[in-house]
């Protein structure tokens, strides 16, 4: 199956498998990853590093591995290659973890890969054609990270620099992580971003000449990214050379677990995808430019985050040529239940359920997202995103059409909420007016635009649960209120 979301610069695609499968799986981690998926299966798999080359896919990520010289089981980084078009693949293969009495003793992850040309980095009058770059701490709890480098000549057997190569800046928090790397001039003159937590969440890029010693250039701009989450953390960050833009791809935040029944999710909602022009980077004067959004609405997964951008050996989309941006993101796998408890929903967020799927964003002209009105002869879902295929959902009636960013005079988010197992209902409150998110359906006007045949919309209820009409009357039922306005 292809679950499509159009947005209004593009499309999100999201490779599942067959509809059927996807319905009737339990929330436990399945034997079989879905096609197109890269994890170990019952174990977490998240951030993601992908290089794409002469039709190979290399992808390196954080998942749990066994090092026999620590004799414990922690975060490790794996390695897959896929051949596009080709059932071949090779791994994954555990091939970087933590050194027993070093600075990174505890925690071995969040990797990202770039080729070039390394001379003798380590000291040893070797040459290397990959520098991974990850982070790592000797602290149990997870603090204090500090981000180090490895470089190899195949992409699976890496030799370390002993030393971090970007230091933590605070000992009682997170320090920094999430690295993402460019090569300049193809050998050994690199650009790494990276986040840092001190003294409030920032991104920072450094740059360096030999791929070990860095030099900070300046703090990346947060001009443009979503009001309601100004400091966002990341996934990813790539450069896009023939219109001489960057792309990054954040993470929405986490759900409190007051609407997860107690749960503590992990992994967060939703990702969104922004572009800005190199010169406004660090200077701010052009804001981030949102393209779209993946979350629990558009995707039935319960958690969506950490998407890595595939991209050529140095780190360049392809999007001149292949006019799409690909990734692959971070779920919590299989979707839940349609009328799943808030706890039962949480519960399928678990770490273990987290696999890596391939989606990707197509530039279009398409520029609004149908509103649907689904019911399946008990309760409505009204919704510009996933329907689950074992609801029984019917399309009911098309009630208009959403922005999927604000455009013009369109700046009225609608958001996807769920009370309990089954009252799905729109709100125009991010917190869902203390109901869970699933996330954001579009934007609409707050009043009639002259030369527009807009419509109204109206949140009506049932007593039993909640839909959307253009009745003002709610066709017999309680208005709770007006919604916006919307194109036809």
């Amino acid at each position: 199956m292809t679950i499509m979301r159009n947005r209004s610069l593009g499309t999100i695609l999201i490779l599942l498998i067959a509809t059927t499968v996807l319905g009737n799986v339990a929330c436990s981690m399945p034997e079989a990853l879905p096609e197109g998926a890269i994890g170990n299966s019952g174990r977490y798999n998240y951030s993601p590093s992908v290089i794409e080359a002469e039709g190979t896919r290399q992808v390196w990520w954080c998942s749990e591995g066994f090092n026999p010289a620590a004799n414990s089981d922690s975060d490790a980084i794996y390695y897959q290659s896929v051949s596009m078009g080709k059932p071949d693949a090779h791994g994954p293969v555990l091939v970087l973890q933590e050194t027993p009495g070093a600075w990174d003793s505890a925690y071995t992850c969040n990797p990202k890969v770039v080729a070039g040309v390394f001379k003798n980095p380590l000291g040893d009058g070797q040459t290397y054609t990959y520098a991974m770059y990850y982070v790592g701490t000797a602290l149990l709890d997870g603090t204090n990270n500090s981000i180090g480098v490895a470089f190899s000549k195949d992409g699976i057997h890496w030799r370390k620099y002993p030393q971090p190569v970007i230091s933590s800046t605070s000992q009682q928090g997170y320090g920094v992580g999430q690295p993402a790397v460019y090569n300049d001039d193809h050998k050994s003159a690199l650009r790494v971003f990276y986040e840092d937590s001190y003294p409030t969440a920032h991104h920072v890029a450094a740059v360096s000449n030999d791929g070990v010693h860095f030099t900070v250039q300046g703090t990346l701009t947060s001009n443009g990214l979503d009001p309601d989450d100004p400091q966002a953390t990341w996934g990813d960050i790539s450069y896009e050379p023939k219109a001489s833009e960057w792309y990054a791809v954040f993470n929405l935040p986490l759900r409190s677990p007051w609407v997860t029944g107690g749960v503590v999710e992990r992994g967060q909602y939703g990702i969104q995808l922004y572009k800005i022009p190199q010169d406004a980077l660090l200077t701010g004067s052009s804001p981030w430019q949102p393209l779209s959004t993946m979350d629990t609405n558009s995707s039935g997964f319960e958690s969506n985050f950490i998407a890595g951008f595939v991209h050529d050996p140095y780190g360049n989309l392809n999007l001149a040529t292949r006019n799409k941006v690909e990734m692959y993101t971070s779920v919590s796998y299989p979707p839940p239940k349609w009328e799943a408890t808030p706890k039962e929903a949480g519960q399928s967020a678990d770490v273990r359920n987290w696999i890596l799927i391939p989606m990707e964003w197509i530039p279009s002209v398409e520029a609004t997202l149908p509103l649907n009105r689904y019911f399946n002869g008990t309760v409505h879902e009204v919704t510009t995103g996933w329907i689950s295929p074992n609801s029984g959902f019917q399309l009911e009636s098309l009630l208009g059409h959403l922005y999927g960013i604000p455009f013009q005079a369109a700046v009225v988010p609608f958001y996807g909420c769920k009370a309990g197992r089954t009252d799905y209902f729109v709100s125009l409150d991010v917190g869902c007016d203390g109901q869970k998110i699933l996330g954001t359906e579009g934007y609409a006007y707050a009043q009639p635009v002259g030369g527009l045949n807009l419509v109204a919309l109206y949140r009506c209820s049932t007593g039993q649960d909640h839909f959307v009409s253009r009745d003002p009357k709610c066709e017999g039922q309680k208005t709770d209120k007006l919604l916006g306005y919307v194109l036809p």
